[in-house]
């Protein structure tokens, strides 16, 4: 969710940059220049969610090894309770190793699928912010363009082409 607001944030930013790009009295970017700051802006928010993800998953992984850490060692001790105490212990110790199997197993599935939901999201959201970012763009140009023959009509310009 933080990275979706991450992500809104960035195209409101964008849309303002290209408003008061339009009325800057500076020399004016090309739209190919535009366009290639927002891919540019836009790479970096895949990447920065990209390394998010790849930190959800690298801790979903180490709470995974931290508590199969934690079974073994009660495997462990299960173990030497079972040679002091007989049959019934040794079961014991083979329940709570299924257990941590299962565990395992089932925190290696989550974090795998927590992985491709995140993947998902990203591939989502970098493409509706390409296809935002390409709108933007078109609708920057359309601007320019009024602005140009507006000003052109305003002088009185013979040819008001832009």
């Amino acid at each position: 969710m933080i990275k979706l607001k991450y992500l809104t944030t960035s195209i409101i930013a964008l849309t303002t940059v290209f408003a008061l790009a339009a009325c800057d009295d500076k020399p004016e970017t090309t739209t190919g220049e535009k366009v290639d700051e927002v891919a540019a802006d836009v790479n970096n928010v895949v990447k920065e969610a990209g390394e998010k993800v790849d930190e959800v998953v690298l801790e979903a992984g180490q709470a995974a090894d931290s508590a199969g850490e934690k079974m073994t060692e009660m495997v462990d001790s299960a173990d030497v309770a079972a040679e002091e105490s007989g049959q019934k212990i040794t079961d014991m110790a083979t329940d709570a190793s299924n257990t941590v199997s299962e565990a395992a197993d089932s925190a290696t599935d989550k974090a795998s699928n927590m992985a491709t939901d995140a993947s998902n999201a990203v591939s989502e959201a970098a493409n509706s912010t390409t296809d935002k970012a390409s709108e933007m763009s078109t609708d920057a140009a359309n601007a320019l363009e009024d602005a140009c023959e507006s000003a052109k009509e305003g002088v009185a310009a013979q040819d008001t082409d832009c």
